[in-house]
């Protein structure tokens, strides 16, 4: 793949360089993008590769907030759930939730200690108590209200034994409530659509987009970022990456749980170098959170279809999802954690925790740790007390807000994002360019609230878009008994760009001599294509882990690995000698950072 030599970007609009790849970032970048900015996204891994890969994978009004009192939050989020569904519906899909309750009274007086700010009192209240029906159903009753969408169904009130519900211990739980929110199985690719839709508005308009990943950057006295190629330890990338040079306008630091060391290393001017991070002066307040994923078909039958939202003995909120692959994704813990997000680990306390949560809502599966396909882990960017002025406290009493702060000492006018989740992207981005732009004098021209995504695919045009899709992957070369299963893949990822997967491999002539099928997957050599020529892919990670999500495929088998090493190598991202140590690489990283397995069979 050939690359240019480094250059310097001239610009005649405002440019903003936004500094981590993850959902914030790339909302932000986008948003400024439609507000006609020259942007230039930088991360120093790969999009999505941090705390966006790491969330429950839940697009939700955050329930629990009402008991903090954060009716505010509680209604931003709600209505984003509602912008996200119509922004992308193949990504983000409605999902009712059930919730076991072990009582009629309860909860009503930790719920008032904790919106007076009385968490330790709340804390004793709850645990191995739980809240009761009453207080759920006041809770509910306000979350419909704060939705403001008739679409969506309003919460009900069962008995457990019901039929339709999920199969909670009826004994234990003799009431179920419902409620729906919303799941994005693969916040990855929300990601990777968010930064496809920026760089087809800033083509369209004659803007500049750049979006650079795997690079570390310096910042020299004068206000010039510098980007330069980053080692790659585990992909064998090819070190003829471009390099990149631009002065700009606004620095927005979306780095998420590494927020502190990035504002330290643009005080230093430089990007590579490690730092500490002492909690009680950063920005960030970092929470582990671990899932697990788990196969067991007694479970998932148990759940039918529905996500369970229930407590622990200790109060902490545990959620049963029904997820990829017939699999069970439960989560997550909330454990005050320092030092480089990047090395935080699920530990065997947390696996433990997690499966006799599990078993004590759905003890007829008896599970074990035989049942766990993978897990992972990340920390959560809250805001620290240095924000928010409290040293002490529950991670879990901590807001989920976002917040935008100026840095008052930077030359060049920074801003870090802090906090806030999933849900909220849009909104975040939105609000930080009118706040940005509005202290700098640039105009604001655009909104994003109605814009869809570029895979928008909604319910009436999906039959025509698998018989488009069936039609190219077979003309490609995609075997005819493959083409059904194919197509219902490439569809669900990718949304209505599912064709431009296979007529894109066609006009290909690098991958001319390909095989139509990755390894032993099933899966088309397309969309390995398509991802490294139209999303930025660069590496067999990426691959694997955030564009074709085959990082929770139950039996990804080193078949696969090597021949999406080989499509690599024919598409010049990576050198012929680095085979080997690719995969050798990527199976540790894999073990290490998911405890998967790979199959060699």
């Amino acid at each position: 793949m050939e690359r240019s030599p480094q250059k310097e970007i001239q610009v005649s609009r405002p440019t903003v360089v936004v500094l981590g790849a993850g959902i914030n970032g790339a909302a932000l970048a986008r948003q400024f993008v439609l507000n006609e900015a020259d942007v230039i996204l930088a991360d120093t891994r790969d999009i999505a590769a941090g705390t966006t890969a790491w969330s429950t994978r839940l697009i939700h009004g955050g329930l629990r907030y009402l008991e903090y009192g954060e009716f505010d939050l509680v209604r931003e989020s709600l209505a984003e759930r509602n912008k996200l569904v119509t922004m992308a519906p193949h990504l983000v899909k409605p999902l009712r939730f059930a919730v076991p309750l072990r009582r009629r009274l309860g909860g009503m007086l930790a719920a008032a200690a904790r919106i007076v700010g009385c968490e330790a009192v709340a804390q004793w209240l709850t645990t191995n108590r739980g809240r009761g029906s009453w207080a759920v159903g006041i809770g509910l009753t306000l979350y419909d209200l704060f939705s403001r969408d008739a679409s969506w169904p309003v919460h009900a009130m069962k008995r457990s034994s019901s039929p339709g519900l999920p199969q909670v211990d009826a004994q234990q739980f003799p009431w179920i409530a419902t409620y729906f929110d919303a799941q994005c199985i693969f916040p990855e690719r929300l990601t990777v659509e968010l930064l496809v839709d920026a760089e087809a508005h800033a083509a369209q308009h004659g803007q500049r987009f750049h979006l650079v990943t795997h690079h570390n950057w310096s910042l020299d006295s004068d206000g010039q970022f510098v980007w330069t190629p980053k080692p790659a330890k585990r992909s064998g990338l090819q070190k003829s990456v471009e390099s990149l040079s631009v002065r700009p306008d606004v620095i927005i630091n979306a780095t998420g749980a590494w927020v502190d060391q990035t504002l330290a290393g643009l005080c230093c001017g430089d990007s590579s170098v490690d730092r500490g991070h002492d909690i009680e002066q950063g920005l960030i307040r970092g929470t582990k959170g671990s899932h697990i994923v788990l196969k067991d078909e007694t479970l998932r039958d148990a759940l039918g279809g529905d996500g369970v939202y229930a407590e622990a003995p200790d109060g902490r909120p545990i959620f049963l999802l029904p997820f990829a692959e017939e699999q069970v994704l439960v989560g997550t813990t909330d454990i005050s954690v320092q030092g480089d997000p990047g090395l935080a680990r699920t530990d065997q306390s947390e696996v433990d925790y997690l499966i006799k949560a599990v078993s004590r809502i759905v003890p007829q599966c008896q599970l074990s740790e035989k049942n766990i396909v993978q897990h992972y882990c990340g920390v959560r960017p809250l805001p620290g007390p240095r924000v928010t002025g409290r040293a002490a406290g529950t991670p879990g009493s901590v807001t989920r807000r976002h917040l935008l702060l100026r840095d008052e000492d930077a030359t060049i006018p920074t801003w870090s994002v802090v906090g806030g989740k999933l849900t909220t992207c849009r909104s975040l981005a939105e609000e930080s360019v009118k706040k940005v732009f509005a202290e700098l004098g640039f105009p604001v021209v655009a909104k994003n609230s109605q814009r869809v995504l570029p895979g928008c695919l909604l319910e009436e045009d999906c039959e025509a878009c698998h018989n488009k899709t069936r039609k190219a992957a077979a003309q490609s070369g995609v075997p005819e008994e493959f083409v059904d299963a194919v197509s219902q893949w490439a569809v669900g990822l990718f949304g209505r760009r599912a064709p431009d997967l296979f007529e894109n491999m066609m006009q290909c002539s690098q991958a001319a001599m390909l095989p139509p099928l990755i390894g032993d997957s099933g899966l088309p050599t397309a969309a390995a294509v398509f991802a490294i020529e139209k999303e930025w892919a660069l590496s067999l990670s990426d691959l694997i882990e955030r564009r074709l999500m085959l990082i929770f495929h139950p039996r990804l088998s080193l078949a696969t690995l090597h021949d999406l090493v080989e499509i690599l190598v024919v598409m010049g991202c990576l050198q012929p000698t680095d085979r080997e140590p690719a995969v050798l690489s990527e199976v540790k990283y894999l073990q290490d950072l998911y405890g998967k397995k790979i199959v060699t069979q």
